[in-house]
């Protein structure tokens, strides 16, 4: 990058001119020039440049983001819960007008999408949903059996089929890392009421490590992808 950053908002996407990451922020108050504000990679030419964008505000402080794909545009929302979009073809960003339902539930991370559908991990083994424009959040059902695990959820992502993916830790706490998959479908209930529920396609451990005498050893997910071989 052309300016130290620290922790910014990173998003992938493809456009008709490519893949570009989008690099937003993370350089400060001090330093929030809408000149240099963001950064944009070019993965065929390998080359970084600033990215002159319009944002409804100065500085936009993204807490979190994900790529809409079928939008063609980068949704966020920042630290106090409001949402907006960022379309690269114009870039520029636009207030939604909506308020997160959780603006200061902290604990609610790994954002992704299923179709039109937002997904997050939560707490005491839940998994929360929404409408991206919507902002309400809501609780996947039909995932029972994880809250009886006991456990937290360490990471969510998504299967190349469409499906959730979970990395978790059994309890009581041991060098093992169990994995989940789930496949999710909305129901229609009356008045229009949508409500996601999750099956649990498959469960195990996918790693298991020598068991230490020192009870105070243990690791975490940091990242997770689908590699194609």
């Amino acid at each position: 990058m052309k300016m130290a950053r620290a922790c910014p908002s990173v998003s992938m996407m493809m456009t008709d001119s490519g893949c570009k990451i989008y690099v937003f922020g993370g350089c400060g108050v001090d330093f929030a020039d809408s000149s240099t504000w963001a950064e944009v990679f070019d993965v065929s030419t390998q080359t970084w440049d600033f990215l002159p964008v319009a944002t409804p505000q100065m500085p936009l402080s993204i807490r979190h983001s994900v790529v809409m794909v079928e939008e063609e545009e980068v949704y966020v929302v920042d630290e106090y819960g409001y949402n907006f979009s960022f379309s690269p073809s114009k870039c520029m960003f636009v207030a939604r007008g909506k308020i997160d339902s959780m603006p200061g539930f902290i604990y609610r991370n790994d954002w992704c999408v299923i179709g039109t559908f937002l997904f997050c991990r939560g707490t005491r083994g839940r998994i929360l949903w929404c409408l991206p424009y919507d902002l309400r959040w809501k609780e996947v059902k039909g995932l029972k059996d994880l809250k009886k695990w006991g456990s937290d959820i360490t990471k969510l992502c998504i299967s190349p089929a469409g499906k959730l993916v979970i990395f978790w830790k059994p309890h009581p706490p041991s060098m093992e890392l169990h994995s989940t998959e789930i496949s999710v479908s909305c129901v229609k209930r009356k008045r229009n009421r949508q409500e996601i529920w999750g099956k649990i396609e498959w469960s195990g451990a996918v790693f298991k490590h020598e068991p230490v005498t020192d009870s105070s050893y243990s690791f975490d997910v940091l990242y997770a992808n689908y590699v194609y071989t």
